[in-house]
């Protein structure tokens, strides 16, 4: 089922998403930060038999910023409008790293829009060494002049340390491919919408939202991932009433892009264990 691109306005703002548009349950896929559409196409071709739709999140890709602050509740709330306006009542959620952020919150908002939820390698919370070395670093691009900030966000030392905290098992073509990705994401976005986003990122924790989500959930966790690690990760499937948590072996945070096939086959099986009900 070939993904077609299309686009949709929402407060006079145009939003870019991709549609096999057939008539068959829904999914919606969110991708990561900084990313697009493209961080999760492999894995949407191997899903099988859904309605698949992946739109790049308001500010990156081919979308259109907010006109609100790029906080996780205009996130939700935008996610919101944008299955509204493509007349669906509900849909099963699949969210990657800060699109697993979206999709918590958004299930805590609208959980009648939720049939089920599936968050892979979710950024629960920042702590430690990593939360200090990123503080500072936007603590210090946040007051640079904007051109200054352009660097700062998309300067080589910070992919290529970012390249080995990240990746794990997906092969160097795929690290140069996805870090040249990330880069050119990052020149096009807005400095000041990095710096919304990973202000939530390190201030708010997403755990104590877990016990207020009532929906059936699929976590799924790199074995080696240190963006967001298994402790956080089971300290929030202990408190999500309804969860069922998978680690990927030899995988770091990008698990859509190291393993494709595999993220989609658990996927598929946990959604298959419901309609045998």
């Amino acid at each position: 089922m070939k993904l077609k691109k299309k686009e949709v306005i929402i407060n006079d703002r145009k939003f870019f998403y991709l549609d096999n548009n057939v008539s068959l349950k829904t999914v919606i896929l969110l991708h990561g930060f900084p990313g697009n559409h493209m961080g999760l196409i492999e894995l949407a071709d191997c899903l099988g038999d859904y309605r698949l739709i992946i739109p790049d999140l308001p500010a990156c890709g081919l979308s259109d910023a907010l006109e609100k602050k790029h906080n996780l509740k205009n996130y939700s709330d935008w996610l919101n409008e944008f299955i509204e306006s493509l007349s669906i009542n509900e849909a099963i959620i699949i969210g990657h790293s800060f699109g697993s952020r979206v999709a918590l919150v958004f299930a805590n908002h609208y959980p009648k829009k939720v049939k089920r939820l599936v968050l892979i390698t979710p950024v629960l919370k920042v702590k430690g060494m990593l939360n200090r070395v990123l503080s500072a670093y936007y603590g210090i691009t946040g007051i640079l002049p904007e051109y200054l900030q352009k660097i700062m966000l998309s300067n080589g030392f910070g992919k290529k340390w970012g390249d080995k905290v990240i990746f794990k098992s997906a092969s160097s073509k795929i690290h140069k491919e996805i870090i040249a990705r990330d880069i050119k994401e990052i020149k096009r976005l807005s400095p000041q919408v990095s710096i919304e986003i990973f202000d939530e990122f390190y201030k708010f924790s997403l755990i104590p939202v877990g016990k207020k989500i009532k929906k059936d959930s699929l976590v799924l966790a790199g074995e080696l991932d240190e963006i967001s690690p298994l402790g956080p990760i089971r300290e929030l499937v202990s408190q999500l009433p309804n969860a069922k948590l998978e680690i990927m072996k030899k995988c770091g945070h990008l698990v859509p892009l190291e393993k494709p096939k595999a993220t989609a086959d658990i996927i598929k099986k946990w959604l298959k264990e419901f309609d045998k009900r």
